[in-house]
């Protein structure tokens, strides 16, 4: 980790304190992200891969209207921050799916303007998860306590019985489906694999849906997002009184809300010791105590579980215990990741496709050259960042047809222009006409020079002069 110093290298502590916090930086879990006045990137450290897909190497130096596409994030922030000259947060949605809370904080010089620009990103895909947790835990609490006293329910919220859509075109996908559909209707252990975004959970669900106990609940636990502590309450519930601020009338598990249901644990490999023995022994006997309890509960709750780690070599490094290890992987799925069926990105495509337009009422379609390029693009958030693209294509395309000159330009970076197709024509005019007739449409559609701004991806005093020079123009 650190080089080597002698007593003499102490003579010059600024060098180890600059090495120290290189070292601290670039171990940092959070991401930190510096500008400076002219936007250009000075530093980001490692977590720039985990929240965009993209290494340090490849952002810094580069000035922000470059990265637009290549780190794009929803909302931007630094347009506000520029504007109003403070500190700012907010909650964004990156490329390939990850929700990350930014907080901006501008360094000013004496003359009031802009000399740097601090970003601390922090990832909270699993907060949001587990706020979702939270609510279906609530709601199947109210479902419960419906149940008690003959409130009829219809279950919707808990069970819809109705079988999830996933692409299979592939023969890679159709073989896992055919696992599947092999385990649908028998009460062993299901171990999922495969990286992040690859659909771990829609498979879960599907196995459900289809199982003789689709009508009882299917409950999905993220292992990861929820501390210890809270986690043990949430999966065995507590008694009366067993710790300060727990519930005078107690609460009922998971555990005990999934019997004969389904409880799908997600990212089992981070389960710390302690409850993976307490899980070992809810497999092994079916039952379990409350937290604070020393009255059995039995369960028939069946079990799947998910991760994108190797649980194996978790056992051989101490992690993991290998008889729990053994319990859960009675039968094993991996999921292939997207690049490795390319035949399910089309579909997968018109999915979504039909999806957003559904949910925003438009009629989007995209073109053969379009879905070509896609279909070629290396997926590092495999379907997780796919969806994200789709998504943000139907909201901010105007034209009915999905082309690619919408596409982002991390997608085009192998493109290439034939000079043949542009004769007898000036290069400044024809940029000129499409920019004002797209900045005139985007004002009249958005009404202010932020969300045109937010629209078309460009700073705000871009979009604020824009509008200015063609409407007084």
């Amino acid at each position: 980790m650190f080089k080597e110093h002698n007593s003499k290298d102490y003579n010059n502590v600024p060098d180890l304190k600059k090495e120290i916090m290189q070292l601290i930086l670039d171990n940092f879990d959070d991401e930190i992200f510096v500008i400076n006045s002219k936007k250009q990137v000075l530093y980001v450290n490692d977590a720039s891969e985990r929240h965009y897909g993209m290494k340090p190497e490849e952002i810094i130096g580069k000035y922000s209207e470059e990265l637009l596409d290549l780190c794009y994030c929803d909302p931007l922030i630094t347009p506000i921050v520029w504007e109003e000259k403070r500190k700012v947060t907010l909650e964004q949605t990156t490329r390939i799916g990850k929700k990350i809370q930014t907080t901006a904080i501008p360094i000013l010089n004496k003359d009031k303007s802009i000399e740097y620009v601090i970003y601390y990103s922090k990832d909270i895909t699993k907060l949001e998860e587990m706020k979702k947790e939270l609510k279906l835990t609530r709601d199947l609490l109210a479902k419960n306590t419906a149940e008690k006293s003959g409130t009829k329910n219809d279950g919707q919220s808990f069970s819809p019985n109705s079988t999830v859509s996933i692409v299979a075109e592939s023969e890679a996908m159709k073989e896992v489906l055919s696992k599947a559909e092999r385990v649908m209707n028998v009460d062993s252990t299901v171990l999922i694999l495969g990286e992040s975004g690859t659909g771990k959970g829609v498979l879960a669900r599907y196995i459900h849906d289809n199982s003789s106990r689709k009508k009882d609940p299917f409950i999905a636990i993220n292992c990861a997002a929820i501390p210890e502590e809270l986690l043990e309450a949430e999966l065995f519930g507590y008694e009366a009184g067993s710790f300060t601020g727990a519930k005078n009338e107690g609460k009922i598990g998971f555990m005990e809300l999934a019997s004969e249901g389904t409880l799908f644990l997600d990212e089992i490999s981070e389960l710390s010791p302690k409850l993976q023995a307490k899980l070992l022994h809810v497999i092994q006997d079916k039952q379990f105590f409350k937290v604070g309890g020393r009255k059995l509960i039995s369960t028939d709750a069946r079990i799947i579980t998910a991760t994108n780690r190797d649980l194996k070599k978790r056992v051989e490094e101490g992690l993991f215990r290998e008889d729990l290890y053994f319990r859960l992987n009675v039968i094993s799925i991996e999921i292939p990741s997207i690049r490795e069926r390319k035949e399910d990105i089309p579909p997968l495509i018109e999915y979504f496709l039909d999806k957003f337009n559904s949910h925003y009422s438009l009629t989007h379609e995209i073109s053969d050259e379009c879905m070509e390029k896609l279909r070629k693009h290396i997926w590092k958030g495999n379907i997780r960042e796919l969806e994200n693209l789709i998504e943000r294509l139907v909201v901010m395309t105007e034209d009915e047809v999905i082309d690619v000159e919408h596409l982002p330009r991390g997608i085009l970076d192998n493109s290439k222009y034939k000079i043949d197709d542009f004769k007898n024509v000036s290069l400044d005019g024809i940029k000129e006409e499409i920019e004002r007739d797209l900045i005139l449409k985007a004002y009249e559609k958005c009404g202010s020079s932020r969300k045109v701004a937010k629209m078309l991806s460009i700073s705000q005093s871009r979009a604020s002069r824009l509008i200015y020079k063609y409407i007084s123009g």
